[in-house]
């Protein structure tokens, strides 16, 4: 049997001598220099996620609540869940306090000053959400360790890049996920669950890991010492029903649930990105374009086509040449099996000390095998990875690893040679800082490591000189699936060595 274990605590404290003097300065100094930057970005380049999240202001406040999965007027068609629809919602009736030409839903493209300040500033508001998830971690696990986990989150280069240029809201989404995990840490079940159906209501892409969350539940709270709990069981079952409920009755009772169904899992997009996000299908699509070649070398003609619309640049459904086609159901069956290991060891030893970095392995297995992943999705674990850093030396040396391959993917987000500078010193400012200043333990890093981040830079070295040299209509291709390919072999080096780690023996407590 097992008992339920507090996480107060877990984590493992560190002292203030694991701390290097760099980061001296106080928690809020730090995040008053991330705001003062995130403000300076203010007017930075934005992608085309910034009109789509205007137009999904305009839609909610303009739509009737039946008509919010249906409204065609523009491309940018609002496919996140209810919860976030309706936090859009409540963002524009602050908007129109600003600009209500903003709100209007035929004003496609729409960007005046005020608009772009009032968007850019929601994002900034709406991460202090992960700020708090930052802080109640820190006054658990070591309240020494704030400074240093504000400066992993509140100058993360990834939120930086990804939600105050690029424009998303990943910092709030990523903040309820932490306090839902913060919950879970300190024995606080039923808000952990809650929290956890809030935000796969406001984002879907989350669900991978409510596997976790269900094993972890059942064997602490759900199963204590004297027995299963059915009452328990019932109550976190009630708790996720009511919130799915909440989110999604409206549309069923006004019949348009199949359409919000149809948005949310648009499986005609196919297996990749425009752009490889640096996962296992990028090494799986670059192996079939080489067999393509080769069978072409050898006069077999099989799928040479093929092979060519996978580097096309468009969002489709590809169709490999000589490799497996590979679906939806095979990329969650993959999924699945990928993170079965964990899972058996949650079930057989529940610790709450692993909790982040388990999950943190889940929204890894996601992002390698999942359906369609974009790039931005490597927040989604290497931000549970930060908060473990900061309080664990083997925990900070898995991150300063990750964090080479993961923020490295993230710099063809932005593509003009203005935002150049800014995203290079970004990335390598903060993965040159975090190795300088995470504890680093009693493991050196290897040759291989260091060989690998040289690799990296030489990559992104070609990058720019394909760019200035060549332009970007010559092998437009090439230098993304080379960073696509080199940061998915990091990556996947990451993963196999969690699952191994997963390998080792144990027994049913």
């Amino acid at each position: 049997m097992v008992t339920t274990r507090s996480g107060r605590g877990s984590g493992g404290e560190v002292g203030a001598g694991h701390h290097r003097q760099v980061l001296n300065p106080s928690a809020g100094a730090l995040v008053a220099f991330a705001f003062s930057l995130k403000v300076l970005l203010f007017p930075a380049y934005r992608s085309t996620d910034f009109e789509v999240h205007r137009n999904w202001l305009a839609t909610t406040h303009s739509l009737p609540l039946s008509e919010w999965y249906v409204d065609e007027t523009s491309q940018w068609t609002l496919d996140y869940p209810p919860l976030f629809a309706w936090f859009e919602y409540l963002l524009s009736r602050l908007a129109v306090l600003f600009d209500g030409e903003m709100v209007v839903l035929t004003q496609l493209g729409y960007a005046s000053r005020a608009t772009v300040a009032f968007q850019r500033s929601s994002v900034i508001a709406t991460e202090l959400v992960l700020i708090l998830a930052a802080y109640l971690h820190c006054r658990r696990v070591s309240r020494r360790a704030f400074p240093l986990l504000a400066f992993l989150i509140a100058l993360n280069p990834g939120l930086l890049l990804v939600d105050h240029v690029h424009f998303q809201y990943n910092g709030l989404l990523l903040g309820v996920l932490m306090l839902s995990l913060e919950a879970l840490q300190r024995d606080r079940f039923v808000l952990s669950a809650f929290l956890f159906a809030v935000l796969v209501n406001m984002k879907h892409l989350f669900a991978v890991a409510g596997p976790y969350y269900l094993i972890y539940m059942m064997r602490t709270y759900c199963r204590p010492a004297a027995g299963f709990s059915f009452p328990r069981f019932a109550l976190l079952g009630f708790t996720v029903v009511a919130v799915c409920g909440v989110s999604l009755g409206p549309f069923v009772a006004n019949g348009t649930i199949g359409d919000l169904a149809s948005r949310l899992f648009p499986f005609g997009r196919g297996l990749c990105h425009a752009y490889w996000a640096p996962n296992f299908w990028a090494l799986y699509s670059l192996a079939d374009k080489v067999l393509v070649r080769v069978a072409g070398l050898l006069g077999l003609t099989r799928g040479a086509e093929a092979g060519g619309h996978l580097s096309g640049g468009l969002v489709g459904v590809a169709t490999f040449g000589v490799l497996p086609q590979v679906g939806p159901s095979a990329t969650l069956a993959v999924t699945l099996a990928a993170m079965a290991p964990c899972l058996r060891r949650t079930w057989v030893d529940p610790d709450p000390k692993r909790i982040l970095s388990d999950v943190a392995f889940v929204n890894l297995c996601g992002f390698m095998f999942g359906y369609h992943v974009h790039e931005k999705a490597v927040l989604h674990f290497v931000v549970p990875m930060a908060f473990a850093a900061a309080a664990s030396p083997s925990a900070a040396m898995e991150y300063a690893a990750t964090s080479w391959p993961a923020y490295v993917s993230l710099l063809p987000l932005l593509f003009r040679p203005t935002e150049r500078a800014l995203k290079l010193t970004l990335v390598l400012a903060h993965c040159a800082a975090a190795a300088a200043v995470l504890p680093r333990g009693k493991r050196r890093r290897s040759g291989w490591s260091a060989a690998y981040v040289w690799a990296l830079l030489a990559v992104q070295a070609y990058c720019i000189a394909h760019e200035i040299l060549l332009g970007s209509s010559t092998y437009a291709f090439l230098p993304l699936l080379l960073t696509s390919v080199t940061c998915a072999v990091g990556l996947l080096a990451l993963f196999s060595r969690r699952l191994v780690s997963y390998a080792a023996p144990t027994t049913l407590k």
